[in-house]
């Protein structure tokens, strides 16, 4: 078994060679890069990185990079992109840090990382392609500020499509192809009415055989091209879509959500389904649609000019109808989104404490109040669709017209001495005019449908454009963290009406010190931790870490060095192995065991059906609360923090698994500072100093014993905390007597 006094991570742990060629180009264009932080934000389970893996890291830090193909003789192409990093043939990196001509050839110094250091070499570029395959990654500084870019909107959503511009003109074509297709039928139909009919010729008839079978064929490939195409689209812009907006809430202020409930959170997230459905089934087929309208509309002129302004007029008052009533469907679609989010956030907000329901015997109530949700959405939804359906039955009629009306006023026409059309042309425009006009009838229906989408893209934008933290613009101190902390006339209330949680307290924590903070409850004992991770930074004063302001340091940085142990922690449903090492997946399974002794957890782990390898249930519904806490002590110890916060970490447990925390505290703390908060003041009495806070001010700090002798408060609490060890029990000299004895 590994020796305890071990450190957890050790610091020599070589970094991939792709990673390292990232961090030396990174500092070409001045950019300091933290490799444990690049291996934090942007975890991978191999030995290297893949490639899109290693272009979001350069993504996530200032660089766009690109990955190309050199040939030989090609290689004096990159003399304007150096420093370049070579994807070798092995999976490894290397780096051309120049390229130079010498003696007529073309030649680069490449630094060859498989050592720490790195090393060197000059190789012509014959000597070069011997192995290497010419596969590079091409960096460029994006000028761009991170957090600058265009909020959620029907805008943002525009540039993704504009991203797929290559993709979008092969489908263009596609649609006008089919659109060119779509006079086939209408000829085709002329032919057989006008001459195959009329004049009984059967060689016309067979001619006209073959173009239907060419033009089903070529109708048949073009559409399923335009389909495939739209899929690949469609796919690749929902993909954007979710990636943003995971990566837009995971960047959101921790007050926010403190402040929106949970469920209100997840129902307006879901809302995004209205804007997929409206980008792929209906925009994508409407503007598609529209080429049909525009190529086809001239075709009707020149086959009857007079019912080709009936038919224009006629699909203008159709979607005159909609746009009449646009205001009006609107309202009432925010009234089905606001009933449709309360039914979400209350069955949310049930689920997420079904135990208190439980306990509680709450289901009567909770059942209630859900026939209350349904029936609210119910009849908002019956209110919309009753208004829908009335510009849908005014245009019935209109669009009925259409293919209707032309045909009667064609025939009309037809008959009439002085009129040059025949019955084949009448016919052929009465079906382009239903295929003119059905984009027109469709935009009608998008107006509804963008109605939904638009009302949907508000609710997810009043989640995704919220301000995120700050902090996390990657160019903030990534110095390294040693542990010394100094609190300067620090004031901070959650809200601007409420009392200072913190009201002007300064004190300082030595580096490599256990430092314990108590108080009664609200004299702000966790809020002097929150304000150390940063979660909440407009406080007043200045909080500093080893001499550098708190608020210029990179937040995930600052996060990545600190070690947080609250009171209640929360278990990923996954195996207690994967819960200790969910902060570095790639530690080795010694140091998860290392981590976990520490922690006092591998006394219950190994009593485990399966050991490490047992699975957390959802809630960790499978384990007790002091062993959910001491497999989060163990998660915390893994990372080998240089500051450790342990805010009640202690309360869950038994006094059997408490001892055998604080017997290793020690342990813990060697080579770190340690910030105790705890209300049982028997865990802070080893600590080297202890803060006292009262309504949040600064009321004394000292040692155990120092405290014992001049601090009321202090006094008061381990009085009443150790009261049992000082009252003695009455009677406990005399002798017991025995029942029923005289």
């Amino acid at each position: 078994m590994p020796d305890l006094a071990e450190p957890i991570e050790t610091g020599g742990k070589r970094h991939s060679t792709a990673v390292r060629a990232l961090i030396r180009v990174a500092a070409h264009y001045g950019l300091a890069l933290n490799p444990q932080q690049l291996l934090h934000s942007h975890p991978f389970e191999t030995d290297e990185p893949g490639i899109n893996t290693l272009l979001k890291m350069a993504e996530s830090t200032g660089l766009r990079g690109k990955q190309i193909r050199i040939r030989r003789g090609e290689l004096a192409k990159l003399s304007r992109f150096v420093p370049v990093i070579l994807l070798l043939p092995n999976g490894k990196a290397a780096l051309i840090q120049q390229i130079e001509r010498s003696k007529g050839a073309t030649c680069a110094i490449v630094d060859e990382l498989e050592s720490e250091r790195g090393v060197s070499v000059l190789y012509d570029e014959p000597r070069l392609f011997e192995f290497w395959a010419g596969d590079a990654i091409l960096f460029k500084v994006r000028w761009g500020v991170i957090g600058t870019e265009r909020p959620f909107s029907f805008r943002w959503l525009v540039d993704q499509l504009l991203l797929e511009r290559h993709l979008f003109r092969d489908i263009s074509i596609a649609a006008v192809m089919m659109s060119m297709l779509a006079l086939a039928p209408l000829l085709i139909f002329m032919v057989m009415i006008d001459r195959v009919l009329v004049y009984r010729s059967m060689s016309t008839l067979q001619v006209v055989g073959v173009a239907i079978v060419a033009m089903i064929t070529f109708e048949t490939m073009f559409g399923y091209l335009r389909r495939h195409l739209i899929w690949v689209a469609t796919s690749r812009i929902d993909a954007r879509i979710n990636l943003h907006i995971f990566d837009k809430l995971l960047n959101l202020p921790m007050s926010f959500f403190e402040r929106v409930p949970t469920g209100l959170v997840s129902a307006k997230i879901s809302q995004v389904w209205h804007i997929r459905q409206f980008l792929v089934q209906e925009l994508f087929g409407t503007l598609l649609d529209s080429l049909t309208f525009t190529l086809l509309m001239p075709v009707l002129f020149i086959l009857n000019w007079e019912l080709a302004l009936m038919v224009m007029g006629l699909g203008l008052a159709i979607l005159g109808v909609y746009l009449i009533f646009l205001p009006s469907l609107r309202r009432y679609h925010a009234r089905v989104v606001d009933a449709e989010q309360a039914m979400s956030w209350h069955q949310v907000e049930t689920i997420y404490g079904i135990r208190t329901v439980k306990s509680l015997t709450l289901d009567g109530l909770k059942r209630k109040q859900r026939d209350e949700r349904v029936a609210d959405v119910v009849k908002a939804h019956q209110d919309f669709d009753r208004l829908r359906n009335i510009p849908q039955t005014i245009t019935t009629p209109l669009e009925r017209l259409v293919y209707g009306g032309s045909f009667f006023f064609g025939c009309y026409m037809a008959m009439s001495n002085s009129s040059t059309h025949t019955i084949g042309s009448v016919v052929a425009f009465a079906m382009l005019a239903g295929r003119v006009t059905q984009p027109v009838m469709e935009l009608a229906n998008v107006v509804n449908s963008f109605e939904e989408a638009r009302g949907a893209m508000a609710e997810v934008a009043s989640v995704v454009n919220v301000a995120p933290e700050e902090g996390r613009s990657g160019t903030g101190l990534k110095l390294p963290i040693k542990g010394r902390v100094v609190f300067q006339d620090v004031r901070f209330r959650y809200s601007p009406g409420a009392s200072c949680a913190l009201d002007g307290v300064s004190f300082e924590i030595p580096q490599g010190t256990i430092f314990g903070v108590m108080g009664r409850s609200g004299s702000g004992k966790t809020t002097v931790t929150r304000l150390l991770q940063g979660l909440n930074r407009d406080y007043e004063g200045m909080i500093k870490i080893d001499g550098m302001d708190l608020r210029e340091i990179d937040l995930d940085h600052l996060r990545s060095s600190i070690g947080v142990v609250p009171q209640e922690n929360f278990l990923f449903k996954c195996t207690v192995r994967e819960n200790i090492a969910a902060a570095r997946p790639r530690s080795s399974f010694d140091k998860i065991v290392r981590a976990a002794q520490l922690a006092g957890a591998e006394e219950f782990i190994e009593r485990l059906p399966h050991g490490y390898d047992t699975v957390v249930e959802e809630g960790a519904a499978n384990f007790s609360g002091g062993q959910r806490q001491r497999l989060a002590i163990a998660r915390a110890l893994l990372v080998d923090p240089p500051i450790l916060i342990l805010d009640e970490a202690t309360s869950a447990l038994d006094a059997e698994s408490e001892a055998i925390v604080n017997a290793n505290l020690l342990r813990i703390a060697q080579n770190r500072t340690v910030i105790i908060i705890s209300h049982r003041l028997s865990a802070l009495s080893m600590a080297d100093s202890i803060l006292v806070l009262e309504r949040g001010k600064f009321y004394a700090v000292g040692h155990h014993q120092k405290l014992l002798g001049t601090c009321d408060i202090y006094q008061s609490l381990w009085s009443q905390q150790n009261r049992h060890l000082q009252v003695a029990r009455p009677n406990a000299d005399s002798e017991v007597q025995p029942i029923g004895s005289n």
